[in-house]
């Protein structure tokens, strides 16, 4: 009697995991079902597509990338992969893709900006993130002139000073444009070579920069430089921030009677400008 209840009890657990797994079995294949009848009916056919942000990316471009037009399946391919494909296009930055149950897509993009541009076989534009976005057979007035370093792979897409050497130079064309030295619109030229940098102002001014070290003192002190050359309308043509303990400014000879003398150096010493200097050597002094 014991074996036969045994064997009872066993048989009604297999029925009843079988009764189990066979509602699981029924409810996804149901589930299966729904959604194949929904991908291949009309019901996710795109109707429209309207596209926001561009200027540089034609919207052809962007229809054809994401692989969406009008009559196509949304969700024969993911949200995710249309995205990321979007992304890999130089000029898009950030892309997103909505739709709703009655076949309208949008598509919104946020472009990069061209913030340098150097000079190769053509102009290499680049945003602020050292992207290069396109070449470009036109020089624009508006972007950061960069020289002084080769390109390796100067297609669009690519990044410029990917390499462990280029750190430093990365690092101060960053610096740069921080809002506390107040350089930023107010250089024109770039020049990055190994050891030293040289850089441009939109006034004309050279700026011997030179190495790469203390980077954040240099410009602190060619903040306040550049603001008492237009504070005093002095006529500066060179700062050179490694000739000396202090910066020298070089500025247009103002004395015509000697013909000889066309520039004159002045040390950054002179007591009214030292104020400001040891303000800044001060907060160096109590950061360190």
């Amino acid at each position: 009697m014991k074996k036969m209840e045994k064997k009872k009890r066993k048989l009604n657990k297999k029925r009843k995991y079988f009764r189990i797994f066979s509602r699981f079995f029924i409810f996804f294949s149901f589930i299966f079902l729904i959604i194949f009848a929904l991908k291949n009916s009309n019901f996710f056919n795109v109707k429209s597509i309207n596209i926001e942000g561009n200027q540089n990316v034609s919207a052809g471009k962007i229809k054809k990338v994401s692989q969406l037009q009008k009559g196509s399946k949304f969700f024969v391919i993911s949200k995710k992969d249309r995205i990321e494909k979007l992304e890999s296009i130089p000029y898009i930055e950030d892309a997103k893709i909505s739709y709703n149950l009655r076949g309208k897509v949008t598509i919104k993009v946020k472009e990069r900006l061209p913030y340098y541009q150097l000079e190769s076989t053509e102009y290499l534009l680049v945003d602020d993130k050292f992207r290069i976005l396109e070449n470009s057979d036109k020089k624009s007035d508006n972007l950061v002139n960069l020289s002084g370093f080769n390109v390796e792979n100067p297609q669009a897409g690519n990044y410029i000073l990917t390499n462990s050497e280029d750190q430093e130079k990365r690092n101060l064309l960053l610096s740069l444009r921080q809002d506390e030295y107040s350089l930023h619109g107010n250089i024109r030229d770039i020049e990055l070579l190994d050891s030293i940098s040289t850089f441009t102002t939109v006034d004309g001014i050279k700026i011997e920069f030179g190495s790469y070290s203390n980077v954040d003192y240099k410009l602190k002190m060619l903040s306040l430089i550049l603001k008492d050359i237009s504070t005093t309308n002095k006529n500066a043509i060179i700062i050179q921030m490694e000739k000396g303990e202090s910066p020298i400014l070089i500025t247009d000879g103002e004395d015509n009677k000697k013909s000889d003398e066309k520039e004159k150096k002045t040390s950054i010493k002179d007591e009214e400008k030292n104020k400001s200097y040891r303000e800044i050597n001060k907060l160096d002094e109590n950061a360190n």
